[in-house]
């Protein structure tokens, strides 16, 4: 299956880090979000989105990407990563990308090291997230969408 990882990553690189576990993991190709034209996601089987969660949800210039997108019917991912690490943070960018017609097949989210507003005052929080043991469960959760029917 030909893959995409599409992501933003904009403070502390945490979700960059992810999405280049899970493209290593599966043989993804792996672009930012200002690297990719709608045009290109014909050439995927199933693609991937993700950004580290702003204010509750992905980041705008995700959600806005996708917003933009005809309709596909293609088969995708969610993933993120966060201070709080919650799959309810997905809401956003799942019921944006159900109505463009994508069919979600799995969503991953791990912890983020946060530095944001007061977590920046008390030196960050969630310090050395994602670790190896978050950058396998990545890993695997990739592997295993590629084996889901």
């Amino acid at each position: 299956m030909k893959t995409l990882i599409i992501y933003q990553s904009v403070h502390q690189m945490n979700t960059e880090k992810v999405a280049k576990a899970m493209a290593e993991a599966i043989n993804a190709d792996l672009r930012k979000v200002g690297e990719v034209e709608p045009a290109m996601l014909a050439e995927y089987d199933i693609i991937g989105f993700g950004s580290g969660i702003f204010f509750g949800k992905h980041h705008e210039t995700l959600l806005k990407f996708v917003s933009g997108l005809p309709r596909q019917g293609k088969a995708a991912f969610i993933f993120s990563t966060s201070g709080g690490a919650l799959k309810i943070m997905h809401r956003d960018l799942r019921a944006a990308l159900m109505q463009k017609g994508f069919a979600i097949k799995g969503e991953f989210t791990c912890p983020g090291f946060e530095k944001y507003g007061i977590f920046n005052l008390i030196g960050g929080f969630r310090k050395g997230r994602p670790n190896a043991k978050d950058l396998e469960k990545a890993r695997a959760f990739a592997k295993g969408l590629l084996k889901a029917p």
